[in-house]
Parts: C-alpha cells; structure tokens; sequence
C-alpha cells in the first residue's frame, strides 16, 4: 500500500508542476538532442577521401530523431549522430563488409549558410574473431546539402535516351 502513496504523490507533484508552467529537467537535458531544427538534418553528398579526385561519393541522411544511413559503392552503412551545438555533432556508424566490420567515428561542422559541412571522423577494423585495429586516422571529409531541384525541359524521352541499338545483319 506505502508504494501506491508514494506513486500517487509522485503524480500530484508533477501536475501540480505542470500547472503552475514549471518544467521538469532530467540529466539527458544537458545533452543537445537531435531535431529537425538542426542544420545536420538532411541528405547530404560527401566526399570522404579529399586527396583522391576519383573517390566515389557517398548519399548520406541525417534524420530528425539521430538515425544516419550512407549509401556509397561498397554498400550501406548505418549509424546514430547527436548535436554537440548549434552547428556541430558527433557521429558514429558501421558498416560490414566480407572482411568484418568497420566503424567510423566523426566530429562534424555545418558551415554558417548550412549548405556545406566539413568533417573529421577515424577508421576502426573490427576482424570477424573481434580483433580491432584501433581507430586510425584522422581523415578529412566535406558534404554539401542536396536541395529540391525542380523538373527542367527534357532533352530526350525515355524511349529515345534507352532505345535498344540496331540489329547487325547476320554475316
């Protein structure tokens, strides 16, 4: 019976809060959460290997609630990132691969206009018998924030851009 009063007070305390426009803070509140609000939030193309011209880019998607998905040539990769300020935040993900499983670690800036961000994160090899390699790095990464484009004027339709080549005579 002593649990349900303690319960019961518990409740009367907070809507007694509630009412009189106090808010309630817990220890998470000093932890910047991600939102919508956050100019992170979004898809973004990045360019992970600045020192090589010819490195494929990556589609990544930073979303509301902290969940991060990349798409690149080698596959998918998934993760979680939270806000470490206005414009900055903190990033983790992993991805698998035949050889085991990576982890990428990255300290994150959106630059003022929130088009463009620039990036610090390292490397950890994870062997499938659980060895690492230890985090290596750091490597250097920028993005730049897809925006809606809208529908231009074709320069061919579809049936003329992907019509199958002319038969050859047989010889």
């Amino acid at each position: 019976m002593r649990r349900n009063g303690v319960v019961l007070l518990a409740a009367f305390m907070m809507l007694g809060t509630l009412i009189a426009g106090g808010t309630f803070t817990a220890a998470q509140d000093a932890t910047p959460v991600a939102s919508a609000e956050h100019p992170l939030v979004g898809t973004w193309t990045l360019d992970t290997d600045l020192e090589n011209p010819d490195n494929p880019l990556s589609l990544d998607v930073f979303a509301a609630d902290g969940t991060y998905i990349e798409v690149d040539v080698d596959g998918v990769a998934a993760g979680v990132w939270e806000p470490t300020g206005d414009s900055t935040a903190n990033l983790t993900f992993r991805f698998i691969d035949e050889e085991g499983m990576g982890i990428i670690r990255a300290s994150i800036e959106v630059a003022p206009d929130g088009q463009s961000l620039t990036a610090t994160y390292t490397l950890e090899f994870i062997d499938p018998d659980g060895t690492s390699s230890g985090e290596i790095g750091p490597g250097m990464a920028e993005g730049t924030k897809l925006a809606v484009e809208p529908m231009g004027t074709p320069v061919a339709s579809f049936e003329e851009a992907f019509e199958a080549p002319a038969a050859t005579p047989e010889g």
